[in-house]
Order: structure tokens, then sequence, then C-alpha cells
């Protein structure tokens, strides 16, 4: 009753948004998924998923990167999953997407689809009501998810979508456990076009067009912070802060490679490794300051942009420590050399922190 009360409320919230967004298409899927990549401490929380998602959608076309990116469609999406096991019970997650045509022709098209937003889940761990839950560890976490889209047109206005899928849901490790849920999904879904215009979504959020170089490179500082959680002290939470220099290479519109220095001081792997020593009869040495050399690469859409990053530390911060991280992300651009981002730093498949972050264009 508790887990319906919030899902109608959801709805209620989010309804009288859609008029404002002047949505052109109305989006149905139905998936099956399971868990992919647990751990033997996972048992409890596996199970089949069931997914059911709604979207509202329009056709983006007014801007540069939207003539580059096959005028993609972008919405709002409310998902509902049940996760199939009593330990994690139900979620609903509400994102927003793009959509950008891959390859098409006549009545076929295949797209790819990228969706971000938070998912509430119903039943997390707790050390007395609900022990058995070792994926998730608050009710509020973040979405992420990946699909491959085929379209065929049955007529003007209807068309059926066979559908592939990888979601995410975590909370970057601010609350553990957080080895979130990894989840491989196939289904059906139909798309039905509501009108054959369809206006701008929130035009002042990602206007006016962005001014860029070609064939230059650009120099960038970032400030980072976030918090981590850590197991072996009572799941408590610590601060984690750092700092970056990029240089940028912008190559097309949509595109730009970087490289850069990263170092980090995360004060809950500080704290962790000297609980460790303490508990230790011989002490193991660490760097409390993590130095690291990042690669990566930017999609650009206008002010918004994706940000993917392959990283190496330039010493291992101690002996049983993973030398390679990755960050995953959006930015956004709120000045004319000034951006904010929100990133997922991790360790292969396990989040490290989220990382919230002030950028700056030196020149």
């Amino acid at each position: 009753m508790k887990f319906t009360f919030k899902l109608i409320i959801t709805l209620f919230l989010i309804i009288p948004i859609f008029p404002s967004y002047s949505q052109s298409y109305l989006q149905f899927q139905s998936s099956r998924g399971q868990l992919f990549g647990y751990s033997e401490d996972m048992a409890e929380v596996k199970g089949d998923r069931t997914f059911f998602k709604l979207d509202y959608a329009t056709v983006l076309k007014t801007k540069q990167y939207h003539r580059a990116m096959n005028y993609p469609l972008t919405g709002v999406s409310l998902t509902y999953m049940d996760h199939g096991n009593l330990a994690t019970g139900r979620s609903i997650a509400l994102s927003g997407f793009m959509q950008p045509s891959l390859v098409g022709g006549g009545r076929h098209d295949l797209s790819g689809r990228v969706s971000v937003g938070l998912a509430y889940v119903e039943n997390p761990y707790d050390p007395i009501d609900n022990p058995e839950q070792q994926a998730i560890g608050t009710n509020l976490n973040f979405f992420v998810e990946g699909q491959l889209i085929y379209t065929y047109d049955l007529s003007s206005r209807f068309d059926v979508q066979f559908i592939s899928g990888i979601t995410h849901i975590s909370n970057g490790a601010r609350r553990l456990p957080n080895t979130g849920f990894n989840i491989l999904s196939l289904g059906l879904g139909v798309r039905y076009q509501l009108s054959e215009q369809s206006a701008s979504i929130l035009p002042a959020f990602n206007s006016p067009e962005v001014d860029y170089e070609l064939k230059k490179f650009s120099h960038y500082a970032f400030l980072r912070g976030g918090v981590k959680s850590v197991r072996n002290l009572d799941y408590n939470v610590f601060p984690a802060f750092g700092m970056n220099y990029t240089l940028a290479y912008r190559y097309n519109l949509l595109g730009s490679f970087s490289g850069g220095l990263d170092v980090d001081y995360n004060e809950g792997y500080v704290r962790d490794r000297m609980a460790m020593n303490a508990q230790n009869d011989g002490y193991i040495p660490f760097f409390s300051w993590r130095w690291g050399v990042a690669f990566g690469h930017e999609l650009h859409m206008n002010k918004v942009s994706l940000v993917t990053q392959y990283a190496f530390y330039l010493r291992k911060p101690h002996p049983t420590h993973h030398m390679a991280y990755q960050r995953y992300g959006l930015k956004y651009q709120v000045g004319e050399k000034t951006s904010v981002s929100l990133t997922l730093r991790a360790h292969g498949g396990r989040a490290d922190y989220m990382e919230w972050t002030l950028g700056r264009q030196l020149w």
C-alpha cells in the first residue's frame, strides 16, 4: 500500500508537466530482464525482472547538433520495475532520455537510447528488517539505462518496437551496500504519433547555441567533491574531493577528445586503510593522495554533454588497489567558460563515489 501510494503521487506530480513539453509521441514498453555480474552475497536479490515503461517524446530539430544526430527523439519516461524478490520489491524511475536514429530507411529504423534519472527502490538494506538486501543501501538511487531499439512502422501513426537494454541502479556509494543492479533485458513496445508538429522542449534549458572552435586545443580546470560510505567502518560516510587539469581537442560539432592529470583525496579510503593496518600485525603502506592520468571523450549536445573517461593511477595506491578507474556522467555549461558536472567515479563495475564538479576554461 505504501509503495502504491507513492506511485500514484509520482504520476499526479508529473502528469501536469507533460503538456508543457508539447510532446508528439507516446511510447509504451514491456520487458523482462535478469541480473548479470552479481556476487554470491546477492543471491537473495536475484529473480526475473519485469519492466513497464511509459514515455512522452518529441523530435528535436532546431539546433545544429539535432541535424548532426539525425533529429533525435527526446522526452521524459516513467519506468515501473518488479524485481522478482521480496528483499528488493518494486521500484519506479523518472528519467529523461535521448534517442537518436542510427540506421533507417522506409518503414525500418534502428535507434540507440540513453536515459538518466532517479529511481525509488521499495526495500533497501536494513540491518534489522532487511539484512538480505546486499545490493541497494538507500530508497533513492541513480537510474541509468542504455537501449537498442528496432522500430517497424505499421501505419502513419502506429509503430511496433523490439528492444534490448541494460539498466543500472545504484546510489554511487553514498550509502552502502551499493553493489547496485545491472540488468540485461529484452522486450516489446508500441509507439503512437500524437501530432505532426512539436514545439521545442524547455527551450531556455539548452539555448542559445553555444559558440565553439574546431581543430583547437582548450585548457580546463575542475574541482570535484563527493561523499563515500565505507562498509568496514560501520557504513559511515566520509567526504572526498579532487582536482583535475584537462586538455581537450574539439574535432567536430559533436565530439572532443581529452587528456589530463587527476588527483583526489578520499577520506573514506584513507580511514579504511588505517583501520585495516591497525587490525593487521604488519603495516601495509598506502598513498593518501591518488594521482592519475585520464583520457576520454565528450559528446556535445549544445550546452549539455556526455562525459566518458578512462584513467590510470600513476602509482598504485596500495598493493591490492585497482590501477585503472573510469568516469561517466553529464556536464552542463552554465556560462561562457563555466560548467557544472555530475559524474560517477568507478573501479571496474563498482562505484567509488559520485563527483559534483565545478569546471572553468582557462584559455
